[in-house]
């Protein structure tokens, strides 16, 4: 069995992701959708020999030490792939997610013309969530891509891999991986205030330490993009607040609502029109008057009302669900799958209040 082989069919199934297990058939995901490939189980000595085939020396001295090992890999002309390789039960898994080489612009995406606006904000900190496998790093390759082609800026990235690689346009961009160029994303951030940065790109804020110097990089005069593995706006706020201790919050509440930009929101939804795969749905808060409000006083609680207003571009996701809908895009029972309140979503879709007054009733 070629890991190569396995990794080109996963780009010709149109998959997101591959996985590899020990006992079972190599597995892809297709629009969100597990799919086995005709192929024989995998045995142990097979997953070992794929895993050799990709991993260098000092990978594979990781993944015995730390029972996981991320890295990413590329083939030429064809795809990139984010590895994570770790072990379930004695044995080796393998979970490959694939990486367009063609960052795709925000048109492409589906996206919404403030996720331009959002991404050429001259500094503060712009934070994208989302689970995993929602498109968060896709979306903030076409934030960074487009920059890169526009503005004459210096671009620092931070990853865990690198995921999208860019090349230089106007602007020019150096790639940082966890690993390989640096040990860790605080000891890195620390480091990129060091140079010259416009933009900073952070692949994940995992602890007190990396939003600390985030902020500060904001607050100094930066761009600074990152992710947060959180469902919307509010519960992005909660998690930031829970990170640092209770002694520390009033002073992140106050360095947030002076220095967030933006907070997006994402998940994917399946298109009505089955070839036309998966779309985004996003939840957009930006930081107006009310919201920096609502942030300095705690009142976490109400910022869905202020995201409804729709001030600047903002919106909810039930919101979008139902002009989704509106539109032909979705379903109906995909746009009530994902809905935050099914019950306004169904009354808006029936046509029985509009998108805002139903978006009153989300949280």
């Amino acid at each position: 069995m070629e890991m190569q082989r396995l990794l080109k069919a996963t780009i010709q199934f149109k998959a997101s992701d591959l996985h590899v297990q020990v006992g079972s058939p190599p597995t892809v995901r297709v629009d969100g959708a597990m799919v086995a490939i005709n192929a024989p189980p995998v045995t142990a000595e097979e997953l070992r020999d794929l895993v050799v085939q990709l991993a260098d020396e000092s990978q594979l001295q990781r993944l015995e030490s730390e029972r996981s090992c991320d890295f990413s890999h590329t083939i030429p002309d064809v795809a990139r792939f984010r590895i994570n390789v770790f072990y379930e039960q004695g044995h080796l898994c393998l979970a490959a997610r694939s990486i367009p080489i063609h960052i795709k612009t925000f048109s492409e995406l589906g996206l919404p013309a403030v996720i331009q606006d959002i991404a050429e904000e001259q500094r503060g900190l712009v934070l994208m969530t989302g689970t995993t496998g929602s498109g968060k790093s896709t979306t903030l390759a076409a934030m960074i891509d487009h920059l890169n082609h526009t503005r004459r800026l210096r671009i620092v990235t931070v990853e865990d891999p690198i995921e999208f690689v860019h090349v230089s346009q106007k602007s020019l961009i150096a790639q940082r991986e966890i690993g390989r160029d640096t040990p860790s994303f605080a000891e890195s951030l620390k480091r990129a205030l060091r140079q010259d940065p416009d933009v900073i790109l952070v692949g994940e804020l995992r602890d007190a330490e990396t939003m600390r110097i985030a902020l500060q990089a904001a607050d100094t005069g930066h761009l600074v993009f990152s992710t947060i593995h959180t469902t919307n706006a509010s519960f992005t706020m909660q998690r930031l607040v829970a990170m640092f201790p209770a002694d520390e919050r009033d002073l992140l509440q106050t360095e947030l609502a002076t220095n967030l930009a933006a907070v997006v929101s994402q998940r994917l939804a399946t298109h009505k029109q089955k070839d036309k795969g998966r779309i985004p749905v996003l939840e957009i808060m930006r930081n107006t008057a009310v919201v920096s409000k609502a942030i300095l006083e705690g009142r976490i609680t109400s910022l869905p009302q202020a995201i409804a207003n729709r001030e600047n571009g903002m919106q909810l996701f039930d919101q979008h669900l139902a002009e989704l809908y509106t539109s032909g895009q979705v379903s109906g029972t995909e746009a009530l799958r994902l809905a935050t309140n099914p019950e306004a979503v169904a009354l808006a879709m029936r046509g029985m209040s509009t998108l805002d007054m139903a978006a009153g009733l989300v949280h």
